[in-house]
């Protein structure tokens, strides 16, 4: 019988431990754990394997972020050492994650950036924990000034 993803919500309704089936990919299986947990918002912390990764980092003009450069991909198993993240609406109100993290390969090289929903399987689990807030509305929408999406708290 095959492993499948799960989660626990403690007594005190903030806290959520859980962890994600080989396959699950990472954004998506956190945010789906979120939709059964019905959580809007909040923060998420991470670690585990991936059978692959996929991630971005912002890209630079005269020292000034300019948006994100092209995918980088590492197509072989990573250990997740660590990911961090906000679950947050976009401009749509849909669920969003915005997730940065660190993997290492098997011979020791650390990479990192910003997750790519969709791209980061997992490849035995991805254990993880979700502190949420009922009163804090967070939402990432695009900073036509910053020229990134940035997440805006309220309450």
């Amino acid at each position: 019988m095959k492993r499948q993803s799960h989660s626990l919500r403690l007594n005190d309704s903030s806290s959520i431990f859980g962890s994600l089936s080989e396959g699950a990919d990472l954004m998506d299986g956190i945010l789906a754990e979120c939709e059964k947990h019905h959580i809007r918002s909040g923060l998420v912390t991470c670690i585990g394997s991936l059978k692959e990764v996929g991630y971005v980092l912002f890209k630079a003009v005269d020292g000034l972020p300019s948006g994100y450069g092209n995918e980088i991909e590492i197509n072989q198993p990573v250990e997740l050492v660590n990911a961090t993240g906000f679950i947050c609406e976009d401009e749509n109100h849909e669920l969003d994650l915005h997730l940065h993290g660190l993997v290492t390969e098997e011979n020791g090289k650390v990479s990192a950036g910003h997750f790519v929903r969709g791209k980061n399987p997992t490849l035995i689990t991805v254990e993880f924990t979700i502190i949420q807030s009922e009163e804090l509305k967070a939402s990432r929408t695009f900073d036509k000034d910053l020229g990134f999406k940035v997440i805006n708290f309220s309450s």
